[in-house]
């Protein structure tokens, strides 16, 4: 470790997932920005502002450990019809100090949508410096990935 090695309390994070959606972007797009409806792993409560207005926050509950605490997204842009980015951070004092972004987009594919999520995610806290393992993305991933195929799910049934 130098003087210029970040902080050991530090995690960086990131992944990237797809699901294409037989269904052009127009049939799509309503439902994707419609966040609560297609996720399955979180309770997702507004609190501030107007459901789907740039600067409107959520409280973000898991749906099987809510009182294990929760975290904040707030909408900071939207292109309707192509993206979306959350800005995502814990509540104040909590063991664990995060700040991420969330990144929505939808792409054309022919007649298709690929759905597109990016999580850029930095975690803080005493114990990462204690075992740097004790943060991974692997379960974020997984339920991301279950909530995106219950869009493709929900988009194709229609």
């Amino acid at each position: 470790m130098t003087q210029y090695d970040e902080d050991p309390t530090v995690y960086n994070g990131h992944f990237e997932l797809e699901v294409l959606i037989d269904r052009p972007v127009e049939q799509v797009w309503a439902q994707f920005f419609d966040i609560p409806s297609w996720v399955l792993t979180h309770e997702i409560d507004l609190v501030s502002g107007a459901r789907g207005t740039v600067g409107s926050i959520t409280q973000v509950f898991s749906r099987n450990a809510r009182e294990e605490g929760y975290h904040y997204c707030k909408l900071i842009k939207l292109v309707p019809g192509e993206r979306w980015i959350l800005k995502t951070y814990s509540e104040r004092g909590d063991e664990y100090d995060f700040t991420g972004f969330d990144d929505g987009r939808l792409v054309p594919v022919d007649n298709k949508s690929k759905v597109i999520f990016n999580i850029f995610i930095e975690v803080r806290g005493e114990s990462i410096a204690k075992d740097p393992g004790v943060m991974n993305l692997d379960i974020s991933r997984e339920n991301m990935m279950k909530n995106l195929n219950n869009l493709k799910q929900i988009i194709e049934n229609r």
